[in-house]
């Protein structure tokens, strides 16, 4: 038997992609194709995709009464973070080694498969039956292909027309309140009316919060209300917006517990600069303003400054952002002498000392590390904070 697999999130199914599957069926001679919605994608950290249920019964009215096209909730089923190399595992072993399996992928798939879970594994499991996208031209498509089969793959190239319609197409449409007809397949199209699916929605502070607390493991969520309940409370202190310091403190470890091949997928990677030491745990700011732009849509300039510095913090820094450097070294979980010299700088009632002895602190502990690198960014922000101080105390 000759199958094609057909993954993806299918956030929605479109006509583009049954017109694929049926193009690929006769391409290759496949005797049936299955359609496998993904569980908990790794690489689409950004965007809270819509829940299995919905996009499974959405592939199930899509391939209704087509002949030998079939959907499988393995994934959806499965717990923890979905990879291609489980599923293909569990499909070999339903199958058997006679099975010949082929990966149906697009180019911008093609292009990442290098970087997969196990690839060398997939490798072995399968053939990919690749096709271009719109939008990808044949120099880029056949350098995909080539990166790809030197790194041990088997790639077969599909040659079927394009078509150019996306998931994000049909997404913008129904918010933009269009006719998707064209789009999507009737039943789809229906269902998604039926379910108000796509329309606008900017999540409220209570959805953040509880999406917030699938990204982190309880530890971490119990430090992060920490932060974000210390924030409000320095805010009512120094004049600052309580609501802003509040989702400030909430999503500023949002990026805190992705993995390597999440950060990858977000364009981060661990690699040092001048100014910091090759540590992921230094890309967690970074992460956390791409998920709080897209995953949240905060485009509050001030809450993405204080996410982005809330490790180092930065000269010319806004008070939203003083106030979360500060909140995340002073919550109460925090415990030690270096946090108590802060917080007295605190009950003294100036923010700016606590910012110098948190930069003063933070600065001798790294330097008291073996083989550690004072962040230079650090030092700006406690030479810059140290000047405002001398300033206001030249004009008193």
């Amino acid at each position: 038997m000759r199958t094609g697999i057909f993954g993806g999130t299918f956030d929605p199914v479109h006509v583009g992609h049954i017109k694929c599957a049926e193009e690929i069926m006769k391409r290759f001679s496949l005797d049936r194709i299955i359609f496998i919605p993904t569980g908990d994608p790794p690489h689409k950290i950004i965007r809270r995709i819509t829940p299995a249920r919905d996009r499974t019964a959405m592939l199930e009215a899509a391939v209704s009464g087509m002949k030998n096209m079939y959907v499988s909730r393995m994934e959806c089923e499965r717990e923890g973070t979905t990879y291609t190399y489980d599923t293909l595992k569990e499909l070999r072993a339903e199958y058997g080694d006679s099975e010949i399996l082929y990966m149906i992928v697009g180019a911008d798939t093609l292009r990442d498969i290098v970087k997969w879970y196990k690839s060398d594994d997939v490798f072995k499991m399968c053939i990919f039956a690749a096709m271009k996208r719109p939008g990808s031209g044949d120099d880029e498509f056949y350098a995909y292909v080539k990166a790809a089969e030197e790194a041990g793959a088997q790639v077969e190239i599909a040659d079927i027309p394009e078509v150019d319609i996306s998931s994000t197409d049909v997404r913008k449409a129904v918010r933009a309140g269009e006719d998707i007809s064209r789009l999507v397949p009737e039943g789809v199209g229906k269902y998604i009316e039926e379910n108000g699916l796509y329309k606008q929605h900017t999540p409220d502070f209570g959805e953040i919060f509880a999406d917030v607390r699938t990204l982190m493991s309880a530890k971490r969520f119990e430090h992060t209300v920490g932060v974000m309940n210390e924030c409000v409370r320095l805010a009512h202190l120094f004049g600052g917006n309580a609501e802003k310091c509040r989702l400030a403190g909430l999503l500023h470890d949002c990026g805190k517990e992705l993995n390597t091949q999440q950060y990858k997928w977000l364009g981060l990677s661990g690699t040092g600069t001048a100014d910091y030491d090759a540590k992921e745990v230094l890309l967690h700011a970074k992460a956390g303003v791409i998920l709080a732009s897209e995953r949240y849509g905060i485009t509050d300039p001030e809450i993405l400054e204080a996410i982005d510095c809330h490790i180092t913090g930065r000269p010319e820094m806004g008070l939203t952002a003083q106030i979360l450097f500060v909140a995340d070294y002073t919550e109460p979980g925090r415990h030690g002498e270096m946090y108590d010299a802060v917080r007295r700088e605190i009950a003294c009632g100036s923010l700016e000392r606590a910012i110098l002895e948190e930069c003063d602190r933070v600065i001798l502990y790294n330097m008291g590390k073996k083989g550690a690198r004072v962040c230079t960014e650090g030092v700006r922000t406690r030479n810059w904070i140290m000047s405002r101080i001398s300033g206001v105390s030249k004009e008193a």
